[in-house]
């Protein structure tokens, strides 16, 4: 290997071990890219003279008076100013960086299974679970008429997903990941009940999760009923793409999809 081509990973190596002189753990902050060693050398550089600036000035504010105004910490994910400076500040106190919400839950607060639940109790338990969250800064905004036990289950699976802390709270369970074939919410949903997915045509009806057959069920028909409304929706957004084509608003995947579709 040419002495050029091993400098990157020395050099790697070395800012790696600055970070863990430091008594600092990287994976809290960084977003390492090791098929691109010299951007990931520049992350690791911008991030260790941030720290060494900030050891040295001792707060935020005072690194604003003497470097200038838009100090914001180079970590990642880049949530917002007031979170990257939270998190940056807990980072260099050896503290965690990402939370559960399960973790944040009052430690009276008695957070029972569904199966513990009968009709009558899932309801109020689920009310209850959504006010201790709304104290906490947390909303729930999911589609209308899921039956409550749906809704507590998955609920109670989102509590154990790791996020990053935020001051201030903020957060809010929406349920959709845009994979509406792998949604709890898809026979509720506009969206989910009128596009139509491989995994449809493959089902030959709408495809629904497992835990979903308490609930509803897909007749045959609904294959046909969903290619329809599939088949209007593309024509919509081709016909709004041929008159707006600056509009900048297509996704190249997307588009590829819908004129699979069309032709």
């Amino acid at each position: 290997m040419a002495k050029e081509d091993i400098a990157p990973y020395q050099r790697n190596l070395a800012l790696k071990k600055e970070f863990k002189l430091l008594g600092l753990d990287l994976n809290e902050v960084m977003e390492f890219s090791p098929f691109n060693l010299d951007l990931e050398n520049r992350r690791l550089e911008n991030l260790l003279d941030f720290v060494h600036r900030y050891q040295k000035y001792g707060s935020p504010q005072t690194m604003e008076l003497i470097d200038g105004p838009y100090q914001f910490p180079p970590i990642f994910p880049g949530i917002s100013p007031e979170n990257d400076w939270y998190r940056f500040e807990l980072w260099l106190q050896g503290l965690p960086t990402r939370t559960t919400l399960a973790e944040q839950l009052p430690k009276d607060f008695a957070l029972k299974r569904p199966e513990e639940l009968s009709e009558e109790e899932i309801g109020p338990a689920l009310d209850h679970l959504a006010e201790v969250l709304s104290e906490l800064g947390y909303g729930i905004s999911l589609q209308d008429g899921i039956p409550p036990r749906l809704v507590y289950e998955n609920l109670l699976e989102h509590l154990g997903e790791d996020f990053e802390f935020d001051p201030g709270g903020g957060w809010c369970y929406d349920g959709c990941s845009g994979y509406c074939p792998g949604c709890f919410q898809r026979p509720w949903c506009k969206v989910g009940s009128s596009s139509c997915w491989t995994e449809d045509e493959e089902a030959g009806k709408m495809h629904l999760i497992e835990s979903l057959n308490r609930y509803v069920s897909a007749s045959p028909q609904s294959l046909e009923i969903l290619q329809r409304l599939q088949a209007a929706e593309d024509a919509r957004y081709a016909k709004f793409q041929d008159e707006n084509p600056d509009s900048g608003l297509g996704d190249p995947a997307a588009d590829d999809d819908r004129k699979a579709r069309l032709n």
